[in-house]
């Protein structure tokens, strides 16, 4: 009996040992990850059907993909953005496709999907993280990854920006690992990662600044072989990516290019005073960018949690520095003969010199590049951005949740570089005290702002609850929604009414008549802003037979026309 029990574990370790060979990592290293992966899973499924938020951006995008299930035609783009012109991509509405069409409409479905695709950070932050500074490096990336408040609260809810942090994981990865392994086909992985990102949101295709630096700090690189190689990937993975937008161009080609004009009447529209100063611009979108994955600021805790946030977002930038010192030899009392990363990849084979010296040169290049990035991305943001320069109660980090990765990366080796074991024990020691206290104080402020295992306005359940009521208001007449706020809309339960299969029409044909009024937007919801619009709707026609609370900030009230 325990030679059976032998051999039966030794065959399940038997495909985990060939991948750690193949990677050329320690099969206890893959165990950490593979128990950190299923910690982040954990984290994110739990009570999923209940936990994400559901009003009219999610509404809409399930509208969406009903409409586009029934008809057979995508939508060629989303709704109108603050920037008044499209929101995201029809490659949005394709990744999404498969859980909307397996769940017959159910939203857990397609928010069960989002959860599965953002574990994908993980082990990608884990590889690029770890081919630079080693072990310890890509675990606290990974682990950075799998327990973010701000990272978790994108898995648990349906909104198109919450694809942008996989979609960018992957796009740096494909770039680092096309640098690192100089296999030039690497840049099609960058080139469907970036391609994801850019449809997923209209303003995170600046990542194309990062990759694009990558791509010529690559194409400048070896021979002319090699270069022909890179320059030949790379315009496959453009084709790849101006093929995702097909539908928006041939769309701009019959209408005038009104989105193009849109955005770039954006951009040339003058800022506001509080964000015009350059200087003052680039240092707001630096703290948001470093604090929002180690934080949730500022979404959670606006002005309570800025000295958090300021000091998160200083320390990492101050030890950044630090590590690009220690990369670059600044800091002499780093160890110079200390084995890099492994480089199993490589195509081309290491000029005879000591390992660690083949390790460090990886190192340099892949903290400068992290460093690089970073730097580029909060300029641009920054400076071409106005919602990453000013701080609001509305949530506006979605303009730069591409950067998440990078930031996580940065601090992977930031406490890496910590970890390291130097000739002085006590300093050691040190180190890598300072390095447990840092990592637990963001696992502590992070698990206090995981998102809570309820949503706010009850979700989708709530949702459906409320069409529920609809219905039975209705008694099987027609029904239209009419929200106070039009810019916000009713899609949340119009949705739902439409699931179940409810006659939907004009407010001007409708028997029964729903008016939403959102208390963020409307002053006088819940009694003087519904009769003002019944007012002006004609009193002595609409009967009021109904008003609840649909969620803390909305409310519901129902008419029906007089007979």
């Amino acid at each position: 009996m325990r030679r059976t029990r032998g051999r039966f574990v030794g065959a399940l370790s038997l495909p985990r040992s060939r991948l750690a060979a193949r990677l050329g990592v320690d099969v206890r290293e893959l165990a950490c990850l593979a128990g950190i992966i299923l910690g982040g899973a954990a984290l994110r499924f739990v009570n999923l059907p209940g936990r994400g938020g559901w009003d009219s951006d999610q509404g809409t995008s399930m509208l969406d993909l009903r409409w586009a299930l029934s008809t057979g035609q995508m939508p060629t783009f989303g709704p109108l953005s603050s920037l008044m012109t499209f929101h995201h991509g029809a490659l949005y509405y394709d990744l999404i496709m498969p859980a909307a069409w397996l769940g017959n409409g159910d939203p857990v479905w397609v928010v069960a999907e989002i959860a599965l695709l953002s574990l994908l950070v993980i082990p990608a932050v884990w590889w690029i993280a770890r081919t630079i500074g080693g072990s310890a490096a890509g675990l606290t990336a990974a682990f950075l990854a799998a327990t973010s408040a701000s990272l978790i609260s994108y898995a648990t809810f349906i909104w198109n920006p919450t694809l942008v942090e996989p979609g960018a994981a992957v796009a740096y990865l494909g770039a680092w690992q096309a640098i690192r392994t100089k296999r030039a086909a690497w840049w099609l992985v960058a080139a469907v990662g970036g391609a994801v990102v850019a449809q997923a949101h209209v303003a995170a295709a600046l990542i194309l600044l990062p990759l694009g630096a990558a791509f010529v700090v690559d194409l400048s690189r070896g021979p002319a072989t090699r270069r022909r190689s890179v320059a030949i990937y790379g315009l496959v993975g453009g084709a790849i990516f101006v093929a995702t937008y097909l539908p928006f161009i041939v769309w701009e080609l019959g209408h005038n290019f009104t989105e193009t004009r849109g955005i770039l009447a954006y951009f040339s529209t003058p800022g506001s005073p509080a964000s015009q100063g350059p200087l003052v611009r680039v240092v707001v979108a630096a703290i948001r960018i470093l604090a929002w994955p180690l934080t949730r600021w500022p979404q959670i805790d606006l002005r309570p949690a800025f000295p958090v946030a300021f000091v998160v977002a200083s320390t990492t930038f101050i030890g950044l520095i630090w590590r690009l010192g220690v990369a670059s030899g600044w800091n002499r009392r780093e160890p110079t003969s200390q084995p890099g990363p492994s480089d199993p990849e490589a195509t081309e084979p290491a000029p005879r010199q000591a390992s660690g010296d083949v390790g460090l040169a990886f190192e340099r290049l892949g903290v400068r590049l992290i460093g690089g990035w970073l730097l580029l991305l909060i300029l641009a943001l920054g400076l071409g951005l106005r919602d990453v320069s000013q701080v609001q109660e509305l949530p506006t980090e979605q303009y730069h949740v591409i950067v998440d990765p990078l930031v996580l990366v940065a601090v992977g080796l930031i406490v890496g570089g910590l970890w390291r074991a130097l000739p002085g024990r006590s300093l050691t020691i040190a180190r890598r005290g300072t390095a447990v206290v840092f990592m637990v104080a963001l696992l502590v402020w992070n698990a206090g702002h995981w998102p809570p295992m309820a949503a706010y306005d009850g979700g989708w359940p709530s949702a459906q609850a409320a069409a529920n009521r609809i219905e039975r208001d209705a008694a099987g007449s027609s029904v239209a929604f009419v929200p106070l706020f039009a810019a916000k809309g009713s899609d949340a339960y119009l949705y739902p009414l439409t699931r179940d299969g409810g006659s939907i029409v004009t407010a001007e044909r409708a028997t029964t008549i729903v008016v939403l009024c959102d208390t963020f937007w409307t002053p006088g919801c819940g009694g003087s802003a519904e009769e003002a619009w019944r007012a002006q709707s004609g009193p002595r026609t609409l009967i009021q037979i109904d008003r609840f609370a649909a969620a803390p900030d909305r409310i519901l009230t129902v008419y029906q026309r007089a007979p």
